[in-house]
């Protein structure tokens, strides 16, 4: 069995492009393929999805999928009579939404941007969600669920549970595409209570894909800038502790806002250290995830261990698609792996 451990500071996922769409349980007839996007009588009907016939997924806008059929045809098809099947890889992401918080959940062009954000990927870990009644990681799912989408999420206590980082606490949460991933186990916060070497305790979960041998375990950091270099070495000790968590898994991942870039962190900073020497940095020193336009970043990260090299695709990316600052301070990053890679 493939497995991954993850670590997260920032995480976000998305299906791979060799996804298809096919009819629900619940259609006996057909699924109307249209021309555009929209509801309504007005709009030409390019085809049909029968019931046992598949298409090629190419995109999603609003409440439709977008389809390619075996006649080469394209068109649109709703997501209340369909379902998206997604290939052979899965895409796991990283995002920091800035002071994410009920000011931010009160703005509804905001939370519908951010919604489709997430689902583009299969799994995405979120950080800075800055609520402490606990709402906003709910009402949250609540909108990406709105189109008929099919997500959960997993959300942490609240971190900073050492005393002297009880000013800066924050949640995590985990959102997965239930049509492509299950939670497995929820581990929870890194227990650093011996020596307190986060600001905002690491979060573990463990999933797996639906149609695969790939699993993995997740772990989300937000490092506090100021020990951004300190903090970004100390999750050696976490993929350790994870392993103990889980120990069918072998294969580990770290994904996250490392904030180990510009004024916080230097790749020099790293030399000789085993989170540098040990692991596979995906995201390269010069990649800018910061949305500011003034200077180059690479905040945010995902690094794997040498186990889980043979279940990464070779493929990663920065979602630069942000409409403004206002959404957030950081672009999504995101990296693909195999769902099935037994030898």
């Amino acid at each position: 069995m493939r497995s991954v451990i993850v670590v997260v500071a920032s995480i976000l996922c998305s299906a791979a492009l060799a996804d298809t769409v096919v009819p629900r349980d619940s259609v006996v007839n057909w699924v109307n393929v249209r021309e555009e996007a929209v509801p309504g009588p007005t709009v030409l009907i390019v085809g049909h999805l029968h019931p046992g016939e598949t298409a090629k997924f190419l995109g999603e806008e609003s409440s439709y999928f977008e389809i390619e059929m075996e006649s080469g045809a394209t068109g649109f098809v709703h997501k209340f009579w369909t379902h998206r099947i997604a290939g052979s890889n899965i895409k796991i992401a990283t995002f920091n939404i800035q002071i994410f918080g009920k000011t931010e959940a009160g703005k509804p062009d905001i939370m519908a941007e951010l919604a489709s954000i997430i689902r583009k990927y299969d799994i995405v870990a979120i950080q800075e969600i800055k609520n402490k009644e606990g709402s906003v990681p709910t009402k949250f799912l609540t909108e990406i669920t709105s189109d008929g989408s099919a997500y959960t999420l997993v959300v942490s206590e609240r971190s900073g549970l050492q005393p002297d980082d009880e000013s800066s606490q924050e949640q995590y949460a985990y959102y997965l595409n239930t049509e492509t991933l299950h939670v497995i186990e929820d581990a929870g916060s890194f227990d650093d209570s011996a020596s307190d070497q986060f600001n905002r305790e690491p979060y573990v979960a463990r999933f797996g894909v639906n149609d695969g041998d790939f699993t993995f375990a997740v772990i989300t950091v937000h490092t506090k800038p100021e020990r951004a270099v300190e903090e970004t070495k100390a999750l050696d000790d976490v993929f350790v502790w994870a392993q103990d968590q889980f120990p069918d898994e072998d294969d580990f991942i770290a994904l996250g806002d490392f904030n180990a870039s510009c004024d916080f962190a230097s790749p020099s900073d790293f030399v000789g250290s085993p989170i540098r020497d040990d692991y596979i940095w995906i995201i390269p020193d010069g990649t800018d995830t910061n949305v500011s336009t003034t200077r180059e970043c690479a905040y945010d990260r995902i690094v794997i261990t040498e186990s889980a090299e043979e279940d990464y695709a070779d493929n990663f990316g920065v979602d630069t698609s942000l409409s403004s600052n206002a959404v957030s301070d950081h672009f999504p990053v995101w990296a693909e792996f195999h769902t099935n890679n037994n030898n």
